[in-house]
């Protein structure tokens, strides 16, 4: 199958954000003196959302001053803080020359995720980038992903979710999405294979193969440049 649309996860897949919420949430249990987490144990509590997160480690009484710390801390650090994952910008520029229509879905505030995707000049690639503050519900609802299909004119069957979780797997099925997953962000190869994704991925780029070469963009149209493919990772039976 050759897809001509992707919705991609944010967090995990395409941008590496721990230290900046390690950083916040840091910020918020030491507030509270609250016993800290390490990166890796903030890694495995994030992908549900900022208000799920926040439930995680605070007692109901404190998680709306929670919330309100992490979201102006994370605001002011997370800028300098946050990273793309290996080969965001290649498989992001290479699929927008090609001309397959992007879009985001993310439990992240789409205000924060516009903001760092635009720090590394990406975010005018994305014709859709939504989020819980724009009134979605948080994935695995379909909602966010079936407005991003809306937004890019894209069917389900011709659009691959790309994501790094468990949850991208409940995500892409609920909204009838094939999903490819690659596991380098919030859960482990085990736990993804064990969902039977569409495609198992042993690196991003690998994505670049399940799209068509020819046709799209020319260089200078207002965004990235070129860069080659790569495999088209372990497809795996159907769930």
């Amino acid at each position: 199958m050759i897809f001509r649309a992707a919705v991609f996860d944010l967090d995990g897949t395409l941008l590496d954000s721990y230290a900046g919420i390690h950083d916040a949430l840091s910020d918020v249990l030491a507030h509270f003196e609250r016993p800290t987490v390490t990166i890796a144990e903030a890694r495995r509590l994030v992908g549900h959302g900022l208000e799920a997160l926040i439930a995680k480690v605070l007692p109901e009484e404190l998680r709306e001053e929670g919330v309100r710390r992490f979201r102006f801390r994370y605001k002011v650090n997370a800028p300098t803080l946050t990273t793309l994952m290996p080969g965001a910008e290649l498989v992001v520029s290479e699929l927008w020359r090609r001309g397959v229509r992007l879009a985001i879905a993310s439990n992240k505030p789409a205000v924060f995720s516009r903001q760092l995707l635009a720090g590394f000049g990406l975010a005018e690639l994305f014709t859709f980038i939504g989020g819980p503050d724009l009134g979605y519900r948080e994935k695995p609802d379909p909602s966010m992903v079936l407005a991003a299909l809306q937004a890019i004119r894209a069917s389900p069957a011709e659009t691959l979710f790309v994501g790094d979780m468990t949850v991208d797997v409940a995500t892409a099925r609920a909204a009838g999405l094939p999903i490819a997953v690659v596991p380098e962000g919030s859960s482990t190869r085990e736990e993804l294979e064990a969902l039977r994704p569409d495609y198992l991925l042993s690196a991003l780029t690998d994505v670049l193969g399940l799209f068509d070469e020819p046709g799209g963009r020319e260089p200078g149209g207002g965004g990235g440049g070129g860069g080659g493919g790569g495999g088209a990772g372990t497809p795996l039976p159907g769930a």
